[in-house]
């Protein structure tokens, strides 16, 4: 791909950066908006601005200040991959980032974040299944803070509180009969919930529910067994 090529190198002309990065973005756009209309040229263009996503560009990174206002969202993240070695001003801005990657970069990469910040972030995260994880990944938070999630009108926020093992057995059961699927998922993983409840979620409608309290090591023998015997194993 010559033309990212071109576009990451340290020497490259902004004005020529600029034509490119245009360029790259509106072919990555059409093939969103239409992928049966997109031509040859148009799919090069999504799958670049997809390696730009990625891509931690080493001279960034190591002189991250001056493109922490950069329009390129690539130099964003790579300075926001700095993580401490930024000014908290310069860390604050990055936080408040309009590409919620940048804003996951940045709160992956400094040391210790604070639990109000990741909350936040959390909460405006954008999903996105092809570059996983979320902001609250590198957060600990305290446990009336979980048991807060745990009853928060936002499935991903139920979820996150599951990731407490020490997360009450009767907040654990009552999200195992969550209407979302995902939270259902995490309960089921979860080692303090009850027996019963990890029982009834063998049979849920979601197969990867079923599958996650099969290999829930909370499993009874019996039922293993059972597991096992239907298997013919």
């Amino acid at each position: 791909m010559v033309r990212v090529k071109v576009f990451l190198r340290k020497d490259t002309a902004e004005s020529l950066r600029e034509v490119i990065h245009a360029g790259l973005l509106a072919g990555s756009e059409k093939t969103r908006m239409d992928p049966f209309d997109a031509d040859e040229e148009d799919v090069f263009c999504s799958i670049a601005m997809m390696e730009l996503r990625i891509r931690i560009v080493v001279w960034v990174l190591e002189d991250p200040l001056p493109y922490v206002d950069s329009p390129y969202p690539a130099f964003r993240r790579s300075a926001a991959a700095a993580g401490d070695a930024l000014p908290r001003t310069a860390i604050a801005r990055l936080f408040e980032d309009p590409d919620s990657e940048v804003r996951k970069t940045m709160a992956a990469a400094v040391s210790v974040l604070d639990p109000d910040t990741a909350e936040r972030l959390e909460r405006a995260h954008e999903e996105n299944r092809k570059w996983p994880g979320s902001p609250a990944d590198n957060a600990v938070f305290p446990p009336e803070t979980m048991r807060r999630f745990a009853t928060d009108p936002d499935p991903r926020m139920r979820a996150l509180a599951l990731r407490d093992p020490e997360l009450p057995a009767e907040f654990v059961e009552r999200l195992a009969r969550d209407d979302e699927a995902r939270v259902r998922r995490e309960a089921a993983a979860h080692p303090n919930l009850p027996a019963p409840s990890l029982l009834l979620l063998l049979g849920d409608t979601d197969l990867r529910t079923a599958r996650a309290a099969a290999g829930s090591p909370q499993l009874p023998h019996e039922a293993m067994e059972a597991i096992l015997a239907v298997a013919e194993l």
